[in-house]
Formats: structure tokens, sequence, C-alpha cells
């Protein structure tokens, strides 16, 4: 999961800096996704080139690009997607926080302590430190402020070097999309939570056990949390989005319209929740059979009941 000299476990150097990390999908089915081809393989890590296409009763019907692929056994495979170029960290100019009116919560006890635990190496013992300091921070801070998000990817970083893999995974579904919008796509923050899910999802097994684990996530918060509790939300999100990864559209799209009928407007993170509905209906519009087409219909409805747009930036 750690980026080391060797490229991103378990792709080797060169094959990690001609790709970017990429969430494959359930290929099972008639109305999914298969790969063709099979050529150009790594001597070093294994990987094979192969092209995903979209198919309609097992008939490719359009490509989806090209991906470095390792199978993982059975249906499962970790990929990354191939890029005409190395992408180099590119930094929009570093964006401004509002921390600076706010300097105590630099100084404060439990940032300090986990900082200095990172330091350490000692993710672990960090973690609950920047938990604490995260709840202080989002009491002053938009949730998507720099410096706020810095203690989230903290966070998300804890809990998956912890083994929590379906709190990380939903803890990067909400960060990476808020990332992307404040420090850029290429941004080396950006970066670190991409190739981290990714991580994570090797670790868990393929789509349908992060289904599978996310549901057990949410089962445990509905038993300790309130409906409308940011926990809830984000787990709930991050299995309405694996669901969808596995094909299982009528599900996603009742656990991702569940979270944005209970997620407050105008919040950062709501805008998030609003833009994987939105994909969801896309998907269910796109390749999903009839009752899933009408479902998506009465998605769009509770995305037009709310006032907050779909876009991000909101507050």
């Amino acid at each position: 999961m750690n980026e080391e000299r060797r490229g991103v476990y378990p792709f080797c150097a060169s094959c990690t800096a001609c790709s970017v990390a990429w969430r494959v999908t359930d290929t099972s089915g008639p109305g999914s996704g298969h790969f063709y081809g099979h050529r150009d393989t790594c001597q070093d890590c294994g990987s094979s080139i192969r092209t995903p296409y979209h198919t309609v009763l097992w008939v490719p019907v359009s490509k989806l690009g090209e991906f470095r692929v390792i199978s993982t056994g059975g249906r499962n495979y970790i990929g990354r997607k191939l890029i005409a170029q190395p992408v180099h960290s590119v930094v929009r100019g570093e964006p401004v926080s509002a921390i600076a009116e706010h300097p105590e919560l630099e100084v404060a006890s439990e940032y300090r302590t986990a900082e200095a635990y990172w330091e350490d190496s000692e993710p672990g013992q960090a973690l609950p430190f920047y938990q604490e300091a995260l709840v202080e921070r989002e009491k002053v801070l938009r949730a998507d402020d720099p410096a706020t998000l810095r203690v989230r990817l903290r966070v998300a970083q804890g809990l998956l070097a912890t083994a929590n893999y379906g709190r990380a995974i939903a803890w990067f579904e909400l960060l990476t999309p808020q990332l992307v919008d404040v420090f850029g796509p290429h941004h080396d923050l950006t970066h670190a939570a991409t190739e981290a899910v990714t991580g994570a999802r090797l670790m868990v097994g393929g789509p349908r056990a992060e289904a599978r684990l996310l549901a057990d996530v949410v089962a445990a918060d509905e038993q300790d949390v309130g409906p409308g509790d940011p926990q809830l939300l984000r787990d709930r999100a991050a299995l309405g989005q694996a669901l969808l990864a596995c094909g299982e559209i009528s599900d996603a799209l009742y656990a991702l319209s569940r979270v944005v009928r209970d997620a407050r407007p105008g919040h950062p993170d709501t805008a998030v929740y609003r833009a994987a509905l939105l994909d969801a209906c896309e998907v269910a519009e796109a390749r999903g059979k009839r009752r899933e087409v009408l479902l998506a219909e009465t998605a769009r409805q509770v995305l037009s009941d709310e006032s907050t747009p779909t876009g991000m930036g909101t507050d």
C-alpha cells in the first residue's frame, strides 16, 4: 500500500509511472464490462495491458480505455489506467486556508501529539489524536478547507494503517473529490488518497467483498448513531458506490438516495454525495433495466428536491 521505489504495490516502478489508480468494477453479467486482449506482459510485476469494453449480452459495444491489470483470482483484478505520459505533480497554487484566523488549532495538544506520532511512523498511535483534532477543526473551518482536508487525509490513512479498511475506503471516497476540487487532480495529497484507496481495495479483495464489508460497517453504524450522523452517511455512501461497482444498480440508488435525503443541505460533503447519486442515475439510465431506469427517475427527484447544487464548493 505504501509507495516505494519499486512502485505502488503490486505494480513495479515502470508500470506505476505510466498509469494512474483505477477502480475495477465487477465484470460479470450480460450488461457490464469485460476485458479483451492480453499483451505486453511486464517481466517485473506480471501485469499486462488489457482493454475493457462495456458489453450488452456479452457483445462489446464501447471501449473503456487501456489498463495494466493484475489478476487477484477468479474475476477479481487490480488495475491501473494507462496514460500517454507520466503525470507529474502539478500544483495550481497552494489554496488559502482560513486556519490563519484560528491559530489555536495548529498548537492544540491533540494536533501536536498526532503530528509527533505521525513523524515517528506511528499512524495507529496518531489516529485517535487526529480524530480529536478533526472534530475541533470542523467546528470552525469548512469541511473542505485545505487545513481540514489535510487532517481528514491523516484520519483516512490512519484507518488504513490500522486495517480498518471499510471505514478507510469510506473516508477516501468522500475525501478524494474534495482534494481534487481544492488542490487539483495531480497534487501530492490527491495522489496519496487515490493510491491509498487502491491499496485498501487490494486488501479487501474486490468490489463484492468491499460491498459486503461496507454493509457490515453500515449495520454497525445503525446500532450506534442516528440517521444523519456523518459517519453513517459516509459509510453508507461508500456502500452505495461499492454496490454500483458490483453492478447492483438498484441497491446503489437506494443507498445513495438515503444518504442525500439525510445529509445536511449546503454542506461540502453533501455535494460529494449528490454527485455520487447523479453518477449512479447516469449508469442506470445508460445500462440499467427498466426497473432501474424508473428508480433513477425517483433518485433524480431526490436531487431536485434538494436546494444544494450538485457541484462542489458549497457550504
